[in-house]
């Protein structure tokens, strides 16, 4: 594969919303769990007024070639499922080809090839645990990244990870937790804050569940990742790989038969072999509520700290503030309504040379209202609606877009 220049982000990676959209969905019956193999099928038309996220003032045409950034998308799926016990273990396989067909930019059109396996395995009730692997393709968001060049090329984003975890019972309500995991990320179009990676990790812990349903539990994580498709570079501080340790503690208190809570709080440290320069940590923490008003409406919301890697010329480091708020409505068997509204403060910190000319922070807002109705337990129809927004304090990074989605899927 072929390399291209490096490509600046304007922020942490993140895929296309609307993906997430299509993903999250609720099953508003039991899921269907085949003991053996099953096929599926789906359709998804989606409209984007704003594809490319640019600012009102953009010269669209200059940039994209075209007099709008308005864009259809058809995203057609096929797929298999197989799902079987053998005694105390469950086997798990699901994999999909989703093709993307864009209508006015269809340079950007794709094929993903996606697919996740696990192997619940047991030794014993006591001891069990997973053996999972997983792939998926997807298109990186055009609010990633800045410059006009970036607009003309496709950028699609393949993630991939294998893990094994085991829990043991040890006496009472004392659980034992550990596991390894290697996950990989390669971008079609080089990146540097946010650059191709291969990361091998272990974790150990320890949590106690309460009678009630509460559990209380500590994780201790250590990585080691090394950057792909880049070399060592002391002009712009670019090392070759990383080391990291993780700890947190998680707490999940059932409050009421209606009230749930859920709190964390951690600390990350973040080293590099070769340029300090660009080592951080810092904490991460988060806290969210849980309420069923009744038997079919609920209310969540949730606040949270998260610390990511950003390496740019004038930060290490992304600190993400997020608060989250909706309430869902079962209004019958076959249909749920949801609403979520997300605001979020991106601060980019920590300059690698100390003092920095350009100070950054971004502000987004993101309003989502879904709706699902299942008129068989093989049949799902979506609809969904997208406003979003962002505003940053460095020129030209502000945008709003508007995301309507429609799906249908079917489950043979």
């Amino acid at each position: 594969m072929t390399r291209r220049p490096l490509l600046l982000p304007t922020r942490p990676a993140r895929l296309l919303p609307w993906l997430a959209v299509l993903a999250s969905a609720p099953a508003l019956a039991q899921p269907i769990q085949p003991d053996t193999w099953a096929l599926k099928a789906g359709y998804t038309r989606l409209t984007d007024n704003n594809l490319f996220r640019l600012p009102d003032a953009a010269n669209v045409l200059a940039l994209t070639g075209r007099d709008s950034s308005s864009e259809q998308i058809g995203v057609a799926t096929v797929g298999i499922s197989f799902n079987k016990a053998y005694s105390l273990q469950r086997v798990e396989l699901d994999v999909n080809l989703v093709d993307y067909r864009y209508q006015n930019f269809d340079y950007l059109s794709f094929t993903a090839r996606n697919y996740t396996a696990a192997w619940r395995w047991s030794f014993t009730p006591r001891l069990r645990g997973s053996l999972t692997s997983d792939r998926q393709e997807t298109l990186n968001s055009f609010s990633d990244y800045q410059g006009g060049t970036v607009r003309t090329q496709r950028n699609l984003r393949t993630d991939s990870a294998t893990g094994f975890d085991a829990l043991y019972e040890v006496t009472g309500g004392w659980r034992l937790l550990g596991g390894v995991s290697q996950r990989k990320q390669v971008n079609e179009q080089a990146l540097l804050a946010d650059s191709d990676y291969s990361a091998r990790s272990a974790h150990l812990g320890a949590r106690y569940d309460f009678a009630s349903g509460s559990t209380l539990g500590v994780k201790a994580t250590a990585s080691s990742g090394s950057y792909l498709n880049r070399s060592l570079s002391a002009t712009g501080l670019v090392d070759d790989g990383y080391d990291q340790t993780d700890a947190e503690l998680r707490l999940r208190w059932v409050i009421g038969g209606q009230l749930t809570a859920n709190a964390n709080v951690g600390y990350v440290q973040r080293t590099h072999p070769h340029f300090g320069q660009r080592d951080y940590s810092g904490n991460n923490a988060g806290l969210g509520v849980n309420w069923n008003l009744s038997g079919k409406t609920a209310v969540s919301a949730n606040l949270s700290r998260q610390l990511g890697s950003y390496q740019a010329s004038y930060a290490n480091y992304s600190q993400t503030d997020k608060l989250s708020v909706g309430p869902n409505w079962q209004i019958s068997a076959k249909t749920f309504l949801g609403l979520r509204h997300d605001i979020a403060q991106v601060d980019y910190l920590d300059a690698p040379g100390g003092a920095s000319a350009i100070s950054r922070q971004d502000t987004l807002r993101d309003t989502t209202l879904s709706a699902v109705w299942q008129p068989t337990r093989a049949a799902t129809l979506n609809a969904s609606f997208i406003n979003a927004s962002r505003s940053s304090t460095l020129a030209g990074l502000d945008y709003r877009s508007r995301v309507v989605t429609l799906s249908a899927n079917y489950t043979f």
